[in-house]
């Protein structure tokens, strides 16, 4: 045979071997990439083990909605019939306040540490407002009155109504967070987030430039069928290879 058939098939031999290498490397990467996820979830499995039970659970906006005021914590809703003129009293005193109730409880046999930020507060002495912040929460202990609060304007309130009704996404909203860990180093931290919105105001049939508070509905029932809120919001849980250095466990989809 001529030279140029042995060059031709060293070329062509060399070029198998070399891709052997690289079939092989990525064999070898992957089950790498296997075994981590394996050890990943081996430790998420022993973090959501030893997790505190903690608990976070909110009670129904109350209805009426509750009226604004500068003496304290809002405890009282507009008289029945009560309406609002625009555009004179769109803005000013005449707001509401959106407001949730919850609580936390934990049921863990360890010490735990909460945070609330966002629109989250409890009433002081004077039944003040003010920002709920940071607490410990002991063994079978449950937390005071946390309010997810905040107040609009009727204004407001009418472009959250006039939004939903062309079916976008509401502009004003109560938000908060809430996150509870414990002192673990290697540890998680759960955290829930927290959305109450609504269109409580609609306007009057038939009275151009009149609002007021959503009325009992035949079918559909109070006025409370007007706002969108969660008891039992879902949970998100960090895992933490080092809470001190900040290194985190990667969630399940390599995120």
């Amino acid at each position: 045979m001529s030279e140029t058939f042995w060059v031709a098939l060293g070329s062509i031999g060399t070029t198998l071997a070399f891709g052997g290498v690289v079939w092989q490397g990525y064999l070898t990467r992957g089950a790498l990439r296997v075994s981590q996820l394996m050890t990943a979830d081996a430790i998420r499995s022993r973090l959501d083990s030893q997790a505190p039970g903690v608990t976070l659970k909110l009670n129904p906006p109350p209805w009426d909605p509750l009226a604004a005021t500068n003496t304290g914590m809002p405890c009282n809703p507009w008289p029945n019939g009560h309406t609002w003129h625009f555009p004179a009293e769109q803005d000013g005193a005449n707001r509401l306040v959106l407001q949730q109730v919850l609580v936390l409880e934990n049921l863990s046999d360890r010490r735990v540490q909460a945070r609330f930020d966002g629109d989250l507060v409890v009433a002081d002495e004077d039944r003040r407002p003010t920002a709920a912040g940071v607490v410990l929460l002991e063994p079978g202990e449950t937390s005071r009155d946390v309010y997810l609060q905040r107040e609009f304007t009727i204004k407001e309130l009418s472009e959250n109504f006039t939004a939903k009704q062309a079916g976008q996404e509401l502009p004003h909203k109560v938000l908060g967070t809430v996150t509870a860990q414990d002192d673990r180093d290697n540890g998680s931290t759960d955290r829930w987030d927290l959305v109450l919105t609504g269109c409580p105001v609609e306007p009057v049939p038939d009275r151009d430039g009149l609002w007021r508070i959503a009325p009992w509905h035949l079918t559909e029932g109070s006025g409370l069928r007007t706002l969108d809120y969660s008891l039992l919001p879902p949970r998100q849980r960090i895992h933490w290879v080092s809470r001190a250095r900040g290194v985190q466990l990667p969630s399940p989809d390599g995120a």
